[in-house]
């Protein structure tokens, strides 16, 4: 059984563009490409993706020198960095070439694999023009189709801004639960079983396994669960607090000293543990993701505790009450 190959209409512009600007292109040519791969994030990703794939092609090629009767050809150089060899051919058959090696990528679609270490954020766009980021110490991995654009978050939190096409579904797998958008901004936090998900723009449906209903959600909405749908919890938020991760900041609002503490965890590298004295007290603040050293600090100055080195971990103690 063979693959079916597919050029969307973005893919098929950047090829259009790529055979355009060989040669002596324009000023008005070029000027008219500038405006076109401005126009949205996902014509420059459509645009870089064809030359990416010119150039791997162009790098694993043996050198060859045309030979003297392809007189009239074009010399095909590229955008961003000067060809190694020059390769001579005619604008139809440069069309014809590139269209053929992005129909042979796209026929069997690569999954990508991003990553993030403890206390590093990360901004990507992907190829449909999606923009994520990537929260500390998080792990997904990302597999576009001609029919479905898959997303796996393996650990960790991502914000997800899904550019919208409609005959392309966008789904995040999520442990045995799956969200699927259309177009919208929406981030995800997956860690020891939890999950939270947080609608900022657009709508989303969160489901489970199959003897789960799904859980429909819109923008200010927020899915807390733990171990299936069957224990979420659907409540009204600001959603910039929890985008805040992504300028580097954490905002917690009554939060439960013991809820502060896990998402701190999830940033320093020496363990922070409550003692049983302070696991009533509640934090609010605005903490900027910093060293250990000094968020732990910025806590101490939020909330009536004390920070203690006690083996290996940092222990926070209720502040005894003044006589």
């Amino acid at each position: 059984m063979t693959t079916e190959a597919h050029i969307d209409d973005f893919g098929q512009a950047a090829i259009d563009w790529f055979v355009r600007l060989q040669g002596d292109a324009s000023l008005a040519t070029w000027t008219h490409f500038q405006a076109w791969l401005e126009a949205s994030p996902a014509h420059a990703a459509a645009y870089d993706a064809v030359e990416a794939i010119w150039i791997d092609v162009e790098a694993s090629t043996p050198r060859r020198e045309p030979e003297a009767e392809f007189s009239g050809a074009v010399i095909l150089p590229f955008r961003s960095r000067p060809s190694r060899r020059k390769l001579w051919l005619g604008a139809a058959a440069a069309a014809a070439v590139v269209a053929a090696l992005v129909t042979a990528r796209l026929s069997a679609p690569a999954v990508q694999t991003y990553t993030t270490d403890r206390g590093q954020t990360r901004a990507l766009t992907l190829a449909d023009g999606s923009r994520l980021t990537l929260g500390t110490a998080t792990r997904i991995q990302v597999r576009f189709t001609r029919r479905q654009r898959d997303v796996v978050l393996i650990d960790g939190e991502a914000s997800f801004d899904v550019a919208h096409q409609p005959d392309h579904p966008f789904t995040v797998a999520v442990g045995e639960h799956q969200v699927r958008v259309l177009g919208t901004e929406f981030n995800i936090l997956h860690r020891a079983g939890d999950l939270i998900v947080t609608v900022r723009r657009g709508l989303v449906s969160v489901a489970g396994d199959d003897r789960e209903q799904g859980v429909r959600l819109t923008r200010g909405q927020q899915l807390t669960a733990h171990d299936g749908l069957g224990s979420a919890r659907v409540t009204a938020v600001d959603p910039d607090v929890a985008f805040a991760r992504t300028q580097g900041k954490l905002v917690f609002l009554e939060t439960p000293l013991p809820q502060v503490v896990i998402d701190l965890n999830r940033y320093v590298s020496i363990p922070i543990r409550v003692d049983p004295g302070a696991m009533a007290i509640k934090v609010s603040g605005v903490f900027r993701i910093d060293t250990e050293d000094a968020m732990i600090q910025r806590l101490t100055l939020f909330a009536p505790i004390t920070a203690q080195s006690v083996g290996g971990s940092i222990v926070l103690k209720a502040k005894a009450a003044k006589p």
